[in-house]
C-alpha cells in the first residue's frame, strides 16, 4: 500500500497535465458562448442571491452537510462497501461509516470536494429532456454547481479528517485532478449534453496523454 501511495503522487501530477488545458478550453468556451450559458449563469446567481438571505442561508449548512455525506455514501456503494450508518446533525457536522478494505478509500473519502452530485443527477436526466425544456436543465446545472462550489469553499480545509487521512499533499493532488475533470464535463454538457461531454473531454485527456508520451520517449 506505501509503494501505490508514493506511485500515486507521479500519477497524478501527470493526470494534472492532461486535464488542466480540457477544463480551461470547457471555461473558455463558456465565455465564448455566453448565450448559450445564459440560463447556466442565471440559475449560478440564483443560489447565491438565495443563499444571502439569514433564514436559507443559516439553514443551508444542514443540506450542505447532508450532500456530503450522500456522496461519501454513494460511493460507498460503487466500490461495494456496506454501509452502516449515516449521522448529521443540526449543527453541520456529519459521518458516514462503512465497512471494507481499503480499496477506494481515496475515492470515497475525497469524492465530496471533486463531484458535485446534484449537478451530475441533473445531468443525467438532462440526457432525456427534450429541446423546450432544455432551458431548465441549463438554470438547475448553475443552480447545483454553486451549491457544490459553496460547499467546498466552506468544507475544504486542512483541518478536515477526510483530506487529512489521506494526506494533505496527496489529497489536494487529487481534488486537483478530478474537480477539474469533473468540471469540464458540467461546463461543456451545457453546450453540448451531457454524453457528447463526457466522450469529447475523455477523448482530447487520452489525446494529451499520448502526446506527451510521444514527447518523452
Amino acid at each position: 500500500m506505501r509503494i501505490l501511495r508514493i506511485l500515486s503522487y507521479p500519477l497524478m501530477l501527470l493526470g494534472i497535465m492532461v486535464v488542466a488545458p480540457e477544463f480551461w478550453l470547457a471555461v473558455k468556451t463558456v465565455f465564448a458562448s455566453l448565450g448559450v450559458y445564459k440560463w447556466f449563469f442565471i440559475g449560478l446567481g440564483a443560489f447565491f442571491v438565495l443563499r444571502i438571505i439569514p433564514f436559507l442561508g443559516r439553514n443551508s449548512k444542514v443540506l450542505e452537510t447532508a450532500s456530503h455525506e450522500l456522496t461519501h455514501m454513494i460511493f460507498c456503494l460503487l466500490f461495494f462497501k456496506r454501509v452502516k450508518s449515516m449521522k448529521i446533525s443540526s449543527e453541520g457536522s456529519g459521518e458516514v461509516w462503512h465497512s471494507g478494505n481499503g480499496i477506494g478509500n481515496t475515492f470515497i473519502a475525497l469524492s465530496p470536494y471533486t463531484f458535485p452530485i446534484f449537478t451530475f443527477i441533473i445531468l443525467i436526466f438532462s440526457i432525456w429532456a427534450s429541446a423546450d425544456s432544455m432551458h431548465v436543465f441549463h438554470l438547475l446545472i448553475g443552480f447545483t454547481l454553486a451549491f457544490h462550489l459553496i460547499c467546498f469553499a466552506t468544507q475544504t480545509s486542512l483541518r478536515q479528517t477526510d483530506i487529512t487521512s489521506q494526506g494533505v499533499v496527496r489529497s489536494f493532488l487529487y481534488i486537483a485532478l478530478f474537480l477539474m475533470f469533473n468540471l469540464a464535463i458540467v461546463l461543456l454538457s451545457v453546450k453540448m449534453g451531457f454524453t457528447d461531454a463526457i466522450v469529447s473531454v475523455c477523448k482530447d485527456v487520452w489525446g494529451n496523454f499520448v502526446a506527451i508520451l510521444k514527447a518523452g520517449f
